[in-house]
This record gives C-alpha cells, structure tokens and sequence, in this order.
C-alpha cells in the first residue's frame, strides 16, 4: 500500500484549511498531502514518523511539515482502548504553498519563506521562544476572518523563517530518493510493526505478513526508509523506553523488556547509541528538570545565584 494521498478539508469560504480537532486519536495513517502543515499538538501523545525520522510527540509539540513530505501520527495503544478517557487536541493548518498566487513568494521581500517551504519538506520541530510565539498565533488564528486570516498566517511564516529554534525531522537523503511506489507496502509495515514491535518480532513474521520473501523485503525497507529494518524497531523501541522511563512507573528492567529488548547490556548499550546518554542518566536528568520547573520562582533564583 503506498502512503495515502489526503485531502485536506476545504471550503469556498477560505483559501487554505485552519482547523482545531477534538477526537479520540489522531489520523494514524503513513500519508502525504501537496499541502504544507503545521500543527500544534495540544493534548496527545505517541510515536511521529516523518520522512525517515522517528520521534516521541506529546502535549505542546510544535511541527512543521512540507509539501508531500510522509508522515503518520500514531497515538499511543492506550488511545485505542475502549472507554481509556482518553481524546486527543491539536491545532492544524493547512496551505499550498502558491494559495496566495503564484508569484507571491517570488517577490524579494517573501524570498526567505519561500526558502523555509523549500527546506520543511525534510520537515521541522520548532522550539524555544519561536514555539511559544506561534502557539499563540495559531491559537488566534482560530478566531480570525477575512485578510486578518492571511496575515497571521504570513506573519508566523515570517517568525518561523528567521528563527533559529527548528530543527530537521528527515534527513535530506530520504527526500532526495524518495518516490512514490504505486506498489508500496510501507504503510502496511508501519502499521504491523509500531502494533508488534514491543514483542519478539522478526523480519521473517513481518515479510510474511505483507507477502514477500525476507530477502527482498530486507531490500526493499532500506530503499524505502534509508534504514535497515532492525535499525527502525530499536528506534521504536528506545523512543518507547523513553516514555516509560519519564513516565517513573518501572524500574530500568522492567522498561527494558517492556520495550521489546530481551536482555538489560542489550537495552543499555542501544539506548545510549541513540539517546546519547544511559537510560539510568536520561531519567536523572528530565526528572531534575522536571522538578526545577515546578520550583517556585524565588527558589530557582536561590540556585542559580548558588551555582554561578
């Protein structure tokens, strides 16, 4: 199955799509769209896949993904539950990139945005003071009618382009070889794998499920994701330790098999491959964050004048 062509909901009343979405999860399906999106997710968490990037989201995570550019939102299992209480929120737009006419983004004074829709087909996590400035902007922008719609909307394009607080999602390689297969089964794999990888699953269990041999399928994954398929279920499975570890409810052993790793030197030594730090030290470090946000403003200004 090849990444689902979305189209994005639309009316004669505006020239691009700004919507606040309110379900039990989020559209969990490895997709695409000639549309550029941001999207700001308010209440939610699981696994984002963009390009060839694998990463945690949660509540407050900022996002912005070029034209065509795959992507998939998938919820952690709990959301899928029955009766969990759980419900996603998230703020999206969505805007071709030439809504506007065709020769707006040429004229020198928009030449720096035309470069960043040029550059988030890889896509970007936006962070920092950029983040807080365009949450609130989107959060506007719901209100908002008429010219006052496409002037917020060129206004955060503006912030975003000049800010130095975004990162890339996908390596540029995976954008450069990426095509679309009419007989692509990645959609297919994703789903079957971010569903099994906390078990012993195996490349053979995997091929079979979508019907080819493991030989091929072992090609066909690294042409498709520019990563081997063992490297994407560790990735699975570390960001899944992460979330345990910060979540606080498991020793480290415990996580590890949870994760999907089948001996405690095995989970370690992978992690900090990935993470760059020991399970043990990543929940010593966000938990110490943690805490020192939640001081009261006069403490935290006791300890910084201690430790200067």
């Amino acid at each position: 199955m090849k990444p689902i062509l979305r189209k994005v909901d639309s009316n004669a009343e505006h020239s691009f799509s700004v919507r606040e979405n309110i379900y039990p999860f989020l559209y969990n399906y490895w997709h695409y769209h000639p549309e550029v999106e941001l999207t700001y997710i308010r209440k939610s968490s699981g696994t984002r896949l963009a390009g060839d990037s694998i990463d945690r989201f949660t509540d407050g995570d900022l996002i912005l993904l070029g034209a065509n550019l795959p992507h998939m939102w998938r919820n952690d299992d709990i959301y899928f539950e029955k009766e969990n209480g759980y419900h996603i929120e998230a703020v999206a737009i969505h805007f071709k990139e030439d809504f506007w006419g065709s020769e707006f983004l040429n004229i020198p004074e928009n030449r720096h945005i035309k470069e960043l829709l040029a550059k988030s087909k890889r896509g970007y996590k936006i962070e920092g003071k950029t983040h807080d400035i365009i949450v609130q902007k989107m959060e506007e922008i719901l209100k908002l009618k008429g010219t006052k719609r496409v002037i917020q909307l060129l206004d955060m394009l503006d912030i975003l382009a000049y800010s130095k607080e975004k990162k890339y999602l996908s390596s540029q390689g995976f954008i450069d070889d990426y095509k679309v297969d009419p007989n692509d089964k990645i959609n297919e794999i994703y789903q079957y794998t971010l569903s099994n990888f906390k078990n012993g699953i195996t490349i053979d269990e995997v091929a079979q499920h979508v019907h080819i041999s493991p030989n091929y399928f072992c090609r066909y994954f690294k042409k498709r994701t520019s990563k081997t398929f063992i490297e994407f279920v560790t990735e699975l499975r570390v960001g899944h330790a992460c979330k345990l570890l910060l979540e606080g409810n498991l020793s480290i052993s415990q996580i590890c098999y949870e994760s999907g790793f089948n001996n405690l030197s095995n989970f370690n030594r992978k992690f900090k491959e990935l993470i760059g730090q020991s399970p043990s030290d990543y929940f010593k470090e966000y938990s110490m964050k943690n805490t020192y946000d939640n001081l009261h403003p006069n403490v935290i200004k006791d300890l910084e004048i201690a430790t200067s």
